[in-house]
């Protein structure tokens, strides 16, 4: 038997000044007993989300907005322009949640008189200068980028505006606070049992995943963000499509196909398959069988783990900031069409061919020895290598 519900949104249940004058308003409150061969998709647009681990063998479905500053009207307007939708057959379950706009962790907006203008400080503003270089960053410290990234701070992100009336620039506020802004939270918090195979399919959505995360994941997402804790899944098959930005804290298994992806940081990646495009990328630490195939993207590999075994790197039209291994390791670069920058002193060229055949660039032996943590393979046509700390004991031209 099919079950198809809608929640409607009218008959919402309402605790009024809620914490700090907030006036909060669930909107859909359901737990699901799994069991595991079940199966659940979700569809969401317009919506930022929270998953998490369930340790009851529960799916736990809770949305909640908080509203500070506006009217009972402006809420009703806001709630009816959601759609929730939940259907269950047997063991599958499907989870559409739909808005008019998109809505994200905190909403700001202002009287219709008033504006908002950016207003950065001049310490936020950097300028690029001839003596500008790359230097290494360890793994903890794009940890605390991701982090701060997950956890936006009002009055941090409301310091960079100010204040104007109509058309009248000249006529500003000194200050923007929370107080003279209309805010809007969502809590929108799934939790979900370890054993189910979750599908995910979001458009213009920021999807948070907190703590480790086993299940088997297969996420399609357009626009948004995606920033994770842990994924840890060799069947995971995540495709993000024109994403702002995709951060993740540990990436253990999977394939994951990044196309136009504007601003990634990874803090740690071990097992896993890349398959990219049109996309910036930085990587704090490559661990375990690693293995990237791009076509024009800008890579930053700033550090190795000390057993990172083998690590492919196939890509063409592709920039690569290559910070070697501190520890003993080896190395091969084949390429056509190739340039490698070795710090600011040094270009080594590796000529295009008319058959397009590809050349040993430059190699680097392992100490004889000493452990081995790993190799290091690079086919790379028509791209630009820039080696940073440069150790390479050998470069053929």
């Amino acid at each position: 038997m099919r079950n198809l519900f809608t929640i409607l949104l009218i008959f919402i249940t309402s605790v009024s000044l809620y914490s700090q004058d907030f006036d909060y308003r669930n909107i859909l409150k359901k737990s699901i007993p799994a069991t595991k061969d079940m199966s659940v998709v979700f569809n969401f647009k317009n919506t930022t989300v929270r998953i998490e681990e369930s340790n009851d063998g529960k799916l736990h479905l809770n949305y909640a907005l908080e509203f500070k500053g506006y009217s009972r009207k402006q809420i009703a307007e806001t709630l009816e322009k959601i759609s929730i939708k939940t259907a269950q057959s047997n063991n599958h379950i499907t989870l559409e949640v739909n808005s008019n706009k998109a809505i994200q962790l905190i909403n700001y907006s202002v009287d219709n008189e008033d504006k908002l203008l950016f207003k950065p400080s001049n310490t936020s503003i950097k300028t690029k200068t001839d003596n500008d270089s790359v230097v290494r960053i360890s793994k903890d410290s794009l940890l605390k980028v991701i982090q701060r990234n997950r956890t936006p701070n009002p009055e941090q992100f409301l310091q960079q505006f100010t204040f104007f009336k109509g058309n009248d620039r000249n006529n500003m506020f000194n200050e923007v606070s929370s107080k003279r802004v209309d805010i809007m939270k969502s809590k929108f918090i799934i939790k979900i049992p370890p054993f189910i195979k979750l599908n995910i399919n979001a458009e213009n959505s920021n999807i948070y995943f907190g703590g480790e995360i086993q299940n088997e994941l297969s996420i399609s997402q357009t626009k948004g963000k995606l920033n994770v804790e842990e994924l840890r899944n060799l069947y995971n098959n995540i495709k993000l499509n024109n994403v702002l930005s995709f951060d993740a804290e540990r990436i253990l298994g999977g394939t994951y196909n990044l196309k136009s992806v504007y601003n990634s940081n990874i803090a740690s990646i071990s097992q896993t398959e890349i398959k990219s495009e049109f996309s910036k990328i930085e990587i704090g630490e490559i661990g375990k069988q690693t293995k990237i195939t791009d076509f024009n993207s800008e890579y930053w590999f700033y550090n190795w783990s000390k057993d990172f075994d083998h690590f492919g790197l196939f890509s063409e039209y592709s920039k690569i900031h290559l910070f070697y291994p501190k520890t003993n390791h080896s190395m091969k670069v084949i390429g056509n069409n190739t340039k490698n920058i070795i710090g600011q002193n040094f270009v080594a060229n590796l000529q295009p061919t008319k058959t397009g055949e590809k050349y040993t660039m430059m190699t680097k032996d392992p100490h004889p020895g000493e452990a081995l943590s790993g190799d290091i393979y690079f086919d790379i046509v028509h791209g630009i290598i820039y080696t940073h700390e440069d150790s390479i004991k050998k470069i053929n031209k």
